[in-house]
């Protein structure tokens, strides 16, 4: 049986088994999940179960159901810590070699923040949420630094872990437009009324989902070259773009054009050629201006349009720099105190605001942990930065490199990237420490490419007489003297 049968009988399945239970959408939608799962049972060893097992509980935990996130909410960490014991107990890879520069820079500034992380239980104003959110920060640091000191120096099976991460992702994407058709959010959002948030807690943890599943389905396909790997960018490019989150779209766009810029000028002109042709195309044969006059896209458009583009996060930003610097600047608030803060803040104009979540993973870290996190936060992000510009663009990479471009801008508005109680910072982080663990080599400074060095002359000594040639009236073949190395 093909994948390709497998995954369109899949998808029929969800939809037919979706509809069907219009009473209990989410019970079929879950059993068809592990269904899928099961059928791809037979190309997963027991780790990559435990961590399509581990994304699903993440994804779980950050769902609007209530039954659900709470089913989720503590074995999220229990599968984490297992994958973490069981990558202890792997042996290292044979492909294993001394981690470069910026593997290493990147694993110890997260170990330094989720140190950091723990220990502010010592001042937090929640001790308790600290120490429990920092515990579950060391465990994301202790996987991403195992998987690249054990598992992940061996391409192959890197490439086969980061496609069941994309299996799952591609699965909560479908299963959450399934759920909106029962209970009617879906319809909604097409007639522009409200937008889509699927299984997840809101439209924009969606819209994240989203934007990491689309860069990590082409690095797939770029990898197997199966173009049944991109059947779930489909649903996942529709849903974000239902979803209307403007910050995962606007990245999404500029990470794909980062990438087709590392190609060259000749890429981006083959591309704008072609995106002007299918917008012309559009244009001429009608599709495009009946989509412009549908009710959910006028809304969406109407986003980009509005007064304020921040919907209010720039001033919460200046409001956050205030409430931070004026009172905990040095060591911050506790890590993960956000819950608190809003009964700490004494400006009447941030009534109305959730003052803990910043939207701003950079400056939530600040307010969180403070100046002492500076040094850590600011090694994490130029090291992704480093990944993003130093890495070719060639097959997987260019999706990997394109995932890291859009999580950088996303967090510029979104505080999910040390947030580990869902799937952002995992995906994330492990995208990372992948492009980061494959770097091709620098180049020293004195060595030179071989057709530019002049080969060496000749040295003075006795001409020695020509090989005989094994036939007649043809000139001595050369002899080959070998060479040591």
């Amino acid at each position: 049986m093909s994948r390709l049968t497998v995954l369109v009988g899949a998808a029929a399945l969800l939809g037919v088994t979706t509809i069907l239970a219009v009473r209990n959408p989410l019970v079929a939608s879950a059993a068809v999940a592990l269904l899928v799962m099961v059928i791809c049972a037979s190309q997963m060893d027991g780790w990559r179960w435990l961590l399509a097992l581990t994304m699903a509980l993440l994804v779980g935990a950050s769902s609007d159901v209530a039954a659900l996130a709470d089913a989720s909410f503590y074995p999220r960490y229990v599968a984490v810590g297992g994958l973490v014991v069981w990558a202890l107990c792997i042996r290292r890879s044979a492909a294993a070699a001394p981690p470069r520069p910026w593997t290493g820079v990147l694993i110890g500034s997260l170990w330094v923040l989720a140190g950091l992380a723990t220990l502010s239980a010592v001042w937090s104003i929640a001790p308790f949420e600290s120490f429990q959110r920092g515990l579950a920060l060391l465990l994301l640091a202790g996987l991403v630094h195992l998987l690249a000191q054990r598992r992940w120096p061996d391409r192959a099976v890197m490439m086969a872990d980061l496609r069941v991460v994309y299996l799952v992702l591609a699965v909560s994407v479908v299963v959450s437009i399934g759920y909106g058709a029962t209970d009617g959010t879906l319809a909604a959002a097409l007639s522009g009324s409200s937008r889509f948030q699927g299984l997840f807690s809101n439209p924009n943890m969606l819209g994240m989902v989203c934007a990491l599943a689309l860069p990590l389905g082409w690095a797939v396909y770029r990898e197997t070259g199966r173009r049944a790997e991109l059947l779930g960018i489909v649903p996942a490019a529709g849903a974000l773009v239902l979803s209307q989150s403007r910050t995962g779209l606007v990245a999404v766009l500029v990470g794909a054009l980062w990438v087709v810029l590392r190609h060259g000028i000749g890429t981006l002109a083959r591309v704008a050629v072609g995106a002007t042709a299918a917008l012309l195309a559009g244009y001429l044969s009608g599709l495009l201006p009946s989509v412009f006059a549908a009710s959910w896209m006028q809304q969406f458009v109407g986003r980009f349009t509005q007064s304020d583009l921040s919907n209010g996060r720039i001033r919460l930003w200046h409001m956050t720099v205030d409430l931070w610097w004026e009172n905990h600047p040095a060591l911050g608030y506790g890590y993960a105190s956000r819950n608190h803060l809003y009964e700490l803040a004494s400006y009447d104009e941030l009534r109305g605001f959730n003052v803990g979540l910043v939207h701003n993973s950079y400056l939530q870290m600040m307010l969180e942990l403070g100046l002492v996190a500076a040094v850590p936060l600011l090694l994490t992000v130029l090291a992704a930065g480093w990944a993003a510009v130093r890495a070719p663009v060639n097959g997987a990479n260019s999706g990997l490199v394109w995932l890291i471009v859009t999580g950088l801008l996303i967090q510029v508005t979104e505080s999910a990237m040390f947030g580990t109680g869902q799937t952002y910072p995992y995906v994330f982080w492990l995208a990372v420490v992948a492009v980061l663990l494959h770097l091709p080599a620098r180049r020293r400074s004195g060595h030179h490419r071989a057709a530019d060095v002049p080969p060496p002359s000749p040295r003075p000594g006795p001409a020695r007489p020509p090989a005989p040639s094994a036939e007649p009236g043809r000139s001595p073949s050369r002899v080959r003297t070998p060479v040591l190395r």
